[in-house]
């Protein structure tokens, strides 16, 4: 034990901060400079002003210490020694409540102190009623990132003399040259009464990168510009101006003038229950970008009347879909409209707390789709200015309380869904344009990293993007199903013009042509066979012309009718030689007809060609997508093997069996149908239809033996399957094939009714089979099929799951592999409690045993 002795205190020392930590802070929290500028506008809004003035000018030159502005040339004719001078200066002014000698120590000389985290904390709100958007602290690291000098002046509201006008400057150069902050004095000034308006202004001086200013020529600083504050919808009782070089900057006209002339544009509202969408689409959505004759004919079939005849063949030949989609038809500038909704708690995955799905809080949002090379707004006076605003709005930004924050350029992941193949008409994140606006008060659960330049991964962030993810997916449906309804109605329309139906093949229109050079030859022969006709004609003509020779030569001639003779004579002899130029005409015709019939002899012989080429691709794209389905059922297959050898070994346990052959092939069971998903993907070309085995197979028997697969799979899942044996039957088919069906239907009812286990819209999930010759009926206590999708369910990659958790192939392999048996699934019409369709019935009519040989 070290005995005690007398301690004496040396020194009581301080935990100081070397001024390069705070110059770090600055360059790691704040990334660029507009966004250091956005922390000290925000600390306006705070401050509950009104307005916020910004004026930038790259070029001024001012007195390092004074701040006195100097000119150019005094500074070149001055005899005195050269004062030191910075160049470009910042002023940020506002009408807000001001600073107080505490406030400037506590808010701007104690770096990441902020009283408004505070507020947030206690749900406070200003005297505005604003929730505080800054409360990281970061503006006077914004300030000092900015420039060289911050001269602050500052006065409250208050006119009692305790609270007058005050001035505080900071040289931040100085303080990298000290060894510490405490080095550095900061003076704070009291200024004369009435000198100064309530409110305060900062004014930076020495730029640190001026040229980041002087991108006024280019789309660089608008989008910046952009990704600060919104420049699509203003932040009520908040005006915010901006010059620069004594330019006046203002995007939210432009910016507006764009989004109201875009051909496609949706806007959705979350109440923080339902997602609403609806979609207006102009004519010109139809529009081909390019190529002469698709745009000629896009104006003869829709630009004439504004879209109203394809409105009307829309509504009468796509009304299921339609319907589906929520499509309606317009008014004069929108010719469609479209109208969607979505209850946060139907959304796959939904995040939950305790009962309830974690709400991100109301939003709202416009999002437009619009053209990159042809101006729609007749705004700009040079398409080249037109496509560099543009660019510089290309993006969906988020902006809370008209303040931006900053995500990636596709943070939605459009690109993700064009490029997927799900849908080739979807929104593109090149031509894309929009905003969706939250606010402090309503979404606090959606919280920024500390640098400002994302969200937090939360569960409230989670259901944000998954409600906008399902914006995203209805668009690509709506858009998808106008495109090619208008691709079809173009078709029809074509074919109606050519007198052709729109369904004819090449055959067909090979053999019309052929048919109308054959019937053009025949009536070209027998014009041909006139010339006989016209030379006894012109017999005729020498004859008349003899005698009327002969009638000159007598005493008694009528100088009349000699006169009327040539006139006749000459216009038959002008009619004769036009009959002969028409007939040689008409032999050059009838070659020019056969050559004619010789080239579609050749065009029919290319296009046989054609058929066999695509024949043989069709081959290889069908292969393709045969890999991409079975990929899809390996997965399946294997977890039912995996499960199916789990429960043989419980039993062989239970009975404590001992023949070691026996556990040797389960335990090749198991791990062979674990590398089977490994083995699909060597499918090589060589690979040939086989025919499959075909039995007698009873329908109870096998949905019996599926009940108990399941049962024993679900264990206490709180999901069970129900069965009804109303009148049992027995099909003929491959065993194989239908127990893939049937889990494909059962696992489909399994996604979903563990979705609404999880939101708590319902207690126990049910699958309910039922078996009346000649059908099988499979339905569920979940939500059911979505409208907008009910019409296409067995198309492929159509779903309502998350791109992440489904291709859409589940139901069409479904439909392919009943095809292949004969039978067929359908969606039957009756809905659910929910208002939707969700039974779904197999119809084995042509598969039963006793209408097939043995």
């Amino acid at each position: 034990m070290v005995d005690s002795v007398d301690e004496t205190i040396v020194d009581t020392l301080r935990l100081e901060v070397h001024p390069s930590v705070v110059f770090k802070l600055g360059a790691d929290l704040i990334t660029d400079d507009m966004q250091a500028l956005s922390e000290l506008v925000k600390n306006s809004y705070d401050a509950d002003g009104t307005r916020v003035r910004v004026v930038i000018d790259t070029n001024v030159l001012t007195d390092a210490v004074t701040g006195e502005v100097i000119s150019e040339d005094s500074r070149e004719q001055s005899d005195e020694t050269p004062r030191a001078t910075l160049r470009g200066s910042i002023t940020i002014e506002d009408d807000g409540i001001g600073m107080d000698l505490e406030a400037i120590r506590r808010g701007w000389l104690t770096v990441s102190l902020s009283h408004k985290q505070e507020m947030k904390a206690r749900g406070e709100t200003t005297a505005k009623k604003r929730t505080p958007l800054g409360d990281k602290g970061l503006g006077r690291l914004g300030a000092q990132r900015l420039g060289d000098v911050l001269t602050l002046t500052t006065r409250t509201r208050d006119l009692a003399e305790e609270s007058p006008p005050l001035k505080v400057s900071m040289i931040w150069s100085r303080f990298a040259a000290a060894d510490s902050l405490n080095a550095v004095p900061i003076e704070v000034h009291r200024l004369p009464p009435g000198s100064l308006k309530p409110g305060t202004t900062l004014e930076i001086r020495g730029l640190r990168d001026p040229e980041f200013w002087k991108q006024n020529e280019t789309n660089d600083l608008q989008r910046e510009l952009a990704a600060m504050i919104s420049p699509y919808e203003g932040v009520a009782g908040f005006r915010m101006t901006l010059a620069i070089d004594d330019k006046s900057i203002n995007l939210r006209e432009t910016a507006q003038s764009i989004l109201a002339a875009a051909p496609i544009s949706y806007s959705f509202n979350f109440d923080g229950r339902e997602l609403s969408i609806e979609g207006r689409f102009t004519a010109e959505v139809l529009r081909p970008p390019q190529g002469r004759a698709d745009i000629a004919t896009f104006d003869e079939l829709i630009g004439f009347d504004n879209g109203y005849a394809f409105t009307e063949w829309l509504l009468n030949e796509k009304a299921k879909n339609g319907k589906a989609l929520g499509v309606q038809p317009g008014d004069d500038k929108h010719f469609l409209t479209s109208t969607f909704s979505q209850k946060l708690e139907e959304l796959s995955k939904v995040e939950m707390v305790g009962d309830a799905p974690v709400n991100p809080g109301a939003f709202h949002g416009e999002v437009s789709g619009i053209p990159l090379t042809r101006d729609t707004t007749s705004v700009f006076d040079k398409a080249s200015d037109y496509r560099e605003f543009v660019k510089a709005l290309v993006g969906i930004k988020v902006y809370r309380d008209g303040f931006g924050v900053r995500v990636d350029d596709d943070w939605l992941g459009l690109g993700a869904k064009w490029t997927s193949g799900a849908s080739y008409y979807s929104l593109r994140p090149g031509n894309v344009t929009g905003y969706v606006s939250i606010s402090a008060k309503e979404n606090a659960a959606l919280e920024e990293t500390t640098n400002r330049e994302a969200f937090r991964d939360t569960p409230a962030y989670r259901n944000f993007y998954r409600l906008l993810t399902a914006w995203a997916d209805y668009t690509g449906r709506v858009q998808e199903y106008l495109r090619r309804s208008y691709n079809e109605y173009r078709a029809e329309r074509l074919g109606q013009a050519a007198n052709i139906e729109p369904r004819a093949t090449p055959e067909d229109l090979i053999r019309k042509a052929t048919s109308q050079i054959d019937e053009t030859s025949r009536l070209a022969r027998q014009t041909a066979n006139a010339s006989s006709s016209i030379q006894q004609i012109q017999k005729a003509t020498e004859e008349l012309e003899r005698q009327k020779e002969v009638s000159e030569s007598t005493v008694f001639q009528d100088p009349a009718l000699t006169n009327a003779l040539d006139q006749t004579i000459s216009r038959v002899r002008h009619a004769a030689s036009e009959a002969e130029d028409l007939i040689r005409n008409l032999d050059s015709l009838l070659n020019e007809q056969e050559s004619l019939k010789q080239g579609v002899e050749l065009l029919a012989q290319q296009i046989d060609l054609a058929q066999e080429q695509i024949s043989d691709a069709w081959e290889s794209v069908a292969l393709g997508l045969s890999a991409e389905t079975l990929a899809h059922e390996v997965q399946h297959i294997s977890d039912g093997l995996r499960a199916r050898s789990a429960q043989i070994t419980t039993y062989l346990n239970s009975i404590n069996h001992k023949d070691q052959r026996v556990w040797t092939f389960v335990e090749h069971v198991r791990s062979s149908s674990g590398a089977l998903s490994k083995q699909v993907s060597r499918l090589t070309p060589s690979l040939r239809y086989m025919r499959e085995r075909r039995d007698d197979i009873g329908m109870s028997d096998e949905i019996e033996t599926l009940r108990r697969y399941y049962l024993e799979r679900w264990g206490a899942n709180r999901l069970r399957m129900e069965t009804n044996i109303v009148n049992d039957f027995s099909i003929r088919a491959n065993s194989g094939k239908l127990t893939q069906v049937l889990d494909n239907l059962v696992l489909n009812s399994e996604y979903w009714l563990l979705q609404g286990l999880a939101t708590k819209t319902i207690d126990e999930g049910v699958i309910t089979v039922t078996v009346d010759e000649p059908h099988i009926t499979v339905e569920d206590n979940g939500i059911g099929f979505d409208e907008s999708i009910e019409e296409l369910a067995f198309e492929p990659f159509i779903t309502m799951k998350p791109a992440q958790q489904g291709r859409g192939l589940g139901l069409f392999v479904v439909r392919q592999l009943l095809d292949s048996m004969d039978a067929s699934i359908t969606l039957a019409p009756d809905r659910n409690a929910q208002g939707r369709r969700s039974r779904l019935r197999l119809s084995f009519a042509r598969a039963l045993s006793s209408t097939r040989d043995a």
